[in-house]
């Protein structure tokens, strides 16, 4: 899909479910609502990189997972709006699918219920094989394309890893034998979606652990997947956001084979995904690679990018909802 040509655009990442941040930052973008839903200046168009949905624990607005579908859906149903899916909406399509082999393609505990809730306390049918949740939501989620490649710009949920891409192409959880795969990691096709939708995660030492924003143990760290490590690097220094949790000890040196570093002179990337802290910047993390999740989930603003053709991130094109 190389349409770049034709329109700017207004590019826009996890939202997770804060309608009245997305309805801000909209209204700073020159979208007007006409009645039915927002309306772009002329030759521009919104990009949503993923994660509409699950508001982070302590931060759903009620009623806001709705709106934020229901105003993102009209505005790509109109033209005027590209949307990607997210790990989120992956999580969520496998949350509702009965497994083969199992009861769901994803567990029902206590921790993915918790994760999913916000999203789920908005739709009370969801249960309902009639209900909208199940007849017109989950489907479009399994419609949302993995990445898309503009030609100007290009767009992914978390990681642009050239071999997983090509092996998830033109694939959409529509195909239901592409879906079952994509619940496995032991598949190449659910390795692939892992990678791309949630990141280059790399192993810390055996038997340690951080943890994350969620209070969530964890025994691997995202890594700065554009970069190409170098030889004995450590993990504090490859983890992405900094954090200071990670230990200053060597990478294992198989982990080397996870990265495909973004070349310098390929298009801009845009992804979201990766929490940056609220304060952070409003910069690249180089001339062509841009994450677009500034925690707006929680206490950071919500952030678009407003690409103009430049074949160059221009830190000037960034806005926040206020």
């Amino acid at each position: 899909m190389k349409d770049a040509t034709r329109f700017h655009y207004d590019i826009i990442a996890d939202i997770h479910g804060r309608h009245d941040k997305l309805v801000a930052l909209l209204a700073r973008l020159g979208y007007e609502h006409d009645g039915t839903g927002f309306v772009p200046p002329a030759g521009r168009r919104a990009l949503f990189l993923g994660d509409l949905i699950d508001p982070k624990p302590g931060n759903r607005t009620p009623g806001g997972v709705r709106a934020t579908l229901e105003a993102v859906k009209t505005m790509h149903d109109r033209g005027h709006a590209l949307v990607l899916m997210g790990n989120h909406e992956l999580i969520a399509v496998h949350y509702h699918t009965p497994g083969r082999k199992t009861k769901w393609l994803r567990h029902h505990g206590s921790r993915n219920k918790k994760t999913h809730k916000g999203t789920l306390d908005d739709f009370p049918d969801h249960r309902d094989p009639a209900g909208d949740w199940l007849t017109i939501w989950v489907p479009w989620m399994k419609r949302l394309p993995i990445f898309l490649d503009l030609g100007g710009i290009r767009a992914v949920h978390a990681t642009w890893h050239p071999e997983h891409l090509a092996l998830l192409a033109g694939r959409t959880l529509e195909d239901d034998d592409f879906l079952h795969a994509t619940a496995d990691k032991a598949n190449p096709e659910g390795t692939a979606i892992e990678a791309v939708l949630k990141g280059i995660e790399i192993p810390l030492p055996a038997g340690m652990h951080f943890l994350d924003h969620t209070g969530t143990a964890r025994p691997n760290f995202r890594a700065r997947w554009w970069e190409a490590p170098a030889a004995e690097v450590l993990c504090r220094d490859l983890v992405f956001p900094a954090n200071d949790a990670i230990p200053a000890l060597p990478v294992a040196p198989e982990a080397a084979t996870m990265f495909r570093p973004y070349p310098a002179d390929a298009p801009p990337v845009f992804v979201g995904h990766y929490f940056k802290p609220a304060d952070a910047p409003l910069l690249p993390e180089r001339h062509n690679v841009a994450v677009l999740d500034h925690s707006a989930a929680k206490d950071g603003p919500l952030v678009a990018y407003r690409w103009n053709g430049e074949a160059t991130i221009n830190p000037h094109h960034y806005l926040t909802h206020a």
